[in-house]
């Protein structure tokens, strides 16, 4: 519940310390007092939006702090600060947010700095805010479906039902990724397969290309080496005059001085060595002229082979040698491939029988639904009916999921609530057919609708703090004093904050404030204040008629007494 409430320079309120208590607590006042600032402030340090004009002085920054007193009671809180590991300082937690000029603002628990994110899944175990506006989320099936849950004590195997629900996705994940990966692995082996195959149906060697681009070039270069051959061996041997006369005259003409000097000796038998080389040179070429095939079918296999190699090469943007190596990678990967269908097959079977079980404890939890159901409805019309709905007609109406509403062809049928929709049917009137709530219901029946709900789940869920925001509106005479003793029931299990116009409800208030709107020259300020007795006798004598008379005293005092059985 809420300890304590300390705002400081926040819209119209320059400076406040509040001190709520256990059970009832209401706050009063006249029309545009700034009742609802109180709310705003408690709305924003858990988490509400910030707007332009919120600081009282636009010069200096705003701070809201509420201080929780947390008990066993909040189980679900004292587990999430467990989460969070933030330490209770004697029972107390300390939530607070401080806006700055320019409008940014942080927020702490126990002084440390947490996000927006974290204050966010604080709020609806610590608060819970009932205002006019949030009569809308009763037309949201989700909410229907928690309350009746909730009625029914069902949320233990409903969370249940999540985590085998949450744990059956996971394994539908896990089997779609291994398909996925089987597929692209086998895709992946079947293509390496053709590869290989392709590659080894080429016979390549390695450094062939180059073997037969030099043969090419010397087949294209063919008939200038053979005629240069000829003329070569002409020059050298056949000719008048020829190389090797010439030379083996001269070796001749200096042999007879060789002893007379050693390099007329060296001259000789270089010269001699010269006959030799050309002996051997044209040998070589006449070689040469064996190897060369002017045939063309030779060179035009052999510029296939090489267009052959040349495709290959670009295809796989790899020299011969690379080729050959990813070829060996490729026959490697192959052999040692090892398939997950016995994996795949194994999986899809867990889940064939998850996905029973889960729908053995769908039917399990629908069965259950329409039991609490039958009372839900039951103790939904008695109390609506002290709201002054004397012929309501209430049902929860049970509908199984559409199979559209789960993309995934195992999990259609069921979502991560069970197989059920539900819809609250209503009528206020009698031979009225009932509809669904968010066309048969006013404002004024959504608001009691709620209130009811508020009221039979009280006991049901963990202390919290309740926010009653003027729901009063439009409500008097007797249901009026119905509607009092509702929220006052409610805040036997529970501390209730309500924002009232109404004098039977601030009749049965365990701690009374009034908010005062000071008005001075430049500004205005808003003042709270707890009453006395007299005081509040006076002040629902004042919301009773306008005015503080003798008679609106004593029919004050007689509705005090009423509430109190004296």
């Amino acid at each position: 519940m809420i300890k304590n409430l300390k705002i400081e320079n926040f819209i119209i309120v320059k400076k406040l310390n509040l001190e709520f208590e256990r059970g009832l607590q209401v706050l009063s006042g006249e029309t545009g007092a700034g009742k609802s600032i109180i709310v705003g402030a408690i709305d924003l340090v858990l988490g509400g939006s910030l707007q332009p004009g919120m600081l009282f002085d636009e010069n200096k920054p705003a701070y809201v702090e509420v201080v929780f007193d947390i008990d066993e009671s909040n189980k679900s809180f004292l587990q999430m600060l467990h989460e969070y590991e933030v330490d209770l300082a004697e029972g107390e937690v300390f939530i607070a947010r401080e806006i700055g000029t320019n409008l940014r603002s942080k927020s702490f628990i126990n002084g440390r700095r947490v996000s927006q994110e974290i204050i966010a899944e604080f709020r609806p175990i610590l608060l819970d805010f009932h205002s006019q506006r949030d009569q809308q989320k009763l037309f949201n099936q989700e909410y229907q479906l928690e309350v009746l849950d909730i009625y029914g004590n069902l949320l233990p195997e409903r969370a249940n039902f999540e985590k085998d629900y949450k744990e059956l996705e996971t394994n539908i994940r896990d089997l779609r990724r291994l398909e996925k990966q089987e597929k692209e692995q086998t895709d992946r082996i079947k293509l390496f397969a053709y590869q290989v195959q392709e590659i080894e149906a080429m016979q390549l060697k390695d450094g062939e290309d180059e073997e037969l681009q030099a043969e090419l070039n010397l087949l294209s270069n063919a008939e200038a080496i053979l005629n240069q051959s000829s003329s070569m061996e002409q020059d050298i041997y056949e000719n008048e005059n020829s190389v090797h006369d010439i030379i083996n005259s001269y070796i001749s003409q200096f042999s007879r001085f060789e002893d007379d000097n050693p390099l007329i000796k060296e001259s000789v038998s270089l010269l001699q060595e010269a006959v030799v080389n050309l002996d051997d040179a044209v040998s070589r070429i006449r070689e040469i002229q064996n190897v060369i095939d002017l045939d063309g079918s030779r060179m035009e296999n052999l510029q296939d082979r090489m267009d052959a190699i040349n495709s290959l090469s670009s295809k796989y943007r790899r020299s011969i040698t690379e080729i050959l190596t990813f070829m060996q990678e490729m026959k490697t990967e192959i052999e040692t491939f090892s398939s997950q269908k016995d994996r795949i097959i194994q999986l899809q079977k867990e889940i064939e029988q998850k996905n029973r079980e889960l729908k053995k404890q769908a039917n399990e939890l629908t069965a259950k639904r329409k039991k609490a159901a039958q009372n839900f409805e039951k103790e939904l019309i008695l109390n609506i009916k002290k709201l002054a709905i004397p012929d309501a007609q209430i049902e929860v109406i049970f509908s199984n999921l559409i199979a559209q509403n789960n993309t995934n062809e195992l999990l259609k049928g069921i979502s991560i609530t069970g197989q059920d929709e539900i819809d609250y049917y209503f009528s206020a009137n009698k031979g009225i057919k009932i509809q669904p709530l968010r066309i048969a219901a006013s404002g004024g029946e959504l608001s009691r609708f709620l209130l009811t709900i508020k009221k039979i789940l009280a006991n049901r869920l963990d202390s919290r703090t309740i926010i009653f925001d003027e729901i009063d509106s439009g409500i008097g005479g007797k249901t009026s004093e119905l509607l009092a003793e509702f929220i006052h029931n409610i805040g036997d299990s529970h501390q209730v904050i309500c924002i009232t116009h109404l004098p039977q409800i601030a009749a049965y208030a365990d701690k009374h404030f009034a908010i005062v709107k000071k008005s001075g020259a430049k500004t205005s300020e808003v003042d709270v204040y707890m009453l006395t007795e007299k005081e509040r006798l006076n002040e629902i004598a004042r919301m009773l008629s306008g005015s503080e008379s003798e008679l609106a005293v004593r029919h004050a005092d007689e509705l005090l007494k009423k509430v109190k059985g004296v």
